[in-house]
């Protein structure tokens, strides 16, 4: 269905401690965590998005009164999910408010993780 999974085959114990470490390695921005609920609640800065520059005309430039603030739309809040499945746990990325993100910066998280849990 487009959502991207990770299988951790380590208990939830190991598996929670592993992923945190590996957010913090990857470098985004852990705002909060609930570990009973098996969430990490972090901040993703998207590089790419940051190294677009537009081409802006000077009509543009003349408004200086509108903001130019793109910090809201490249710091995306998301919901690292870490699951207990037994002897295995299980990673997905949810969306702000809490549903499965299917998006492909989702996926490009999901891949962060993967090359620092392997």
């Amino acid at each position: 269905d487009g959502s991207g999974t990770l299988e951790v085959s380590e208990r939830f114990d190991r598996a929670w401690r592993r992923v945190g470490l590996a957010l913090d390695r990857v470098g985004f921005t852990v705002e909060d965590r609930d570990r009973s609920k098996g969430l990490y609640f972090v901040r993703y800065v998207d590089p790419e998005a940051d190294n677009k520059k537009e081409d802006k005309g000077w009509m543009a430039k003349l408004s200086f009164w509108k903001s130019d603030d793109k910090s809201a739309v490249n710091k995306a809040q998301y919901r690292i999910y870490v699951q207990d499945s037994g002897a295995a746990s299980t990673v997905q990325v949810l969306s702000a408010e809490g549903g499965v993100d299917k998006s492909d910066t989702a996926r490009k998280i999901l891949g962060l993780l993967y090359e620092q849990l392997k």
